[in-house]
């Protein structure tokens, strides 16, 4: 995974050595799709009757899909929302259960929020960048077995994302299309936790917040391609 990032970025940075001089943006709707790499740091919380674990034990990391859509009020100003969908990497080495045959263990991260953006005075080949988003986050965690029968078990838990800070920098591929690496790290909270298993034709149900809560974060690199008005 961070040989695919070192080329994604090679290739930003090529693409940029060939680029003219960018130019300001106008104003108009904005749309950008982005993608890299994100670490899991902090813990979930604590279920009612459970301990407290890091959300590494379980999601090691995640490859998310994330689209920007917005509208740039000038050169310097763009305001808008965002959705970001994470196929998660599980920590098999944590999970003892994801080891066994005939277990089959997924995760998986929903962002949904608004966000804005300040561009930095335009340079000879790039327009860098500060950003900040708040929003709500889903993570869920999947078991299917099929040892015994056949049973699935979803895990989610949801809350409150209370800061995306983001520093990145567009270079201008064209005057309307830039390619621009960046970090990100977001800050959440888990409060809510529900549960869902089925075993044959019988299903169950469990919602419960989370009894002692504690902060998460995601700490993303990536790449984002942009196209402007």
């Amino acid at each position: 995974m961070a040989r695919t990032i070192v080329i994604v970025f090679g290739a930003a940075l090529l693409a940029a050595s060939t680029a003219r001089a960018a130019e300001p943006a106008g104003s108009g709707f904005e749309i950008g799709v982005r993608t890299g790499y994100a670490f899991a740091a902090g813990d979930r919380g604590a279920p009612p009757n459970g301990a407290d674990q890091p959300v590494g034990d379980y999601v090691a990391g995640q490859v998310p899909l994330w689209l920007d859509v917005g509208y740039r009020l000038n050169s310097n100003v763009y305001l808008g929302g965002f959705v970001q969908y994470g196929f998660g990497i599980v920590n098999d080495d944590r999970q003892d259960a994801c080891r066994l045959d005939n277990v089959d263990c997924s995760a998986s991260d929903t962002r949904l929020g608004v966000m804005g953006r300040y561009h930095l005075p335009v340079g000879s080949l790039l327009s860098p960048w500060l950003g900040f988003g708040v929003g709500y986050e889903w993570g869920t965690f999947s078991l299917h077995q099929s040892l015994i029968g056949s049973s699935n078990t979803d895990s989610t838990w949801s809350g409150f994302e209370f800061a995306n800070l983001q520093v990145g920098a567009d270079y201008h591929v064209v005057p309307k299309v830039a390619l621009a690496p960046f970090v990100s790290v977001s800050i959440g909270q888990f409060r809510h936790i529900s549960t869902k298993t089925v075993t044959g034709t019988t299903t169950t149900t469990t919602d419960e917040d989370v009894a002692a809560t504690s902060l998460h974060e995601w700490i993303l690199i990536g790449v984002r391609a942009a196209f402007m008005p």
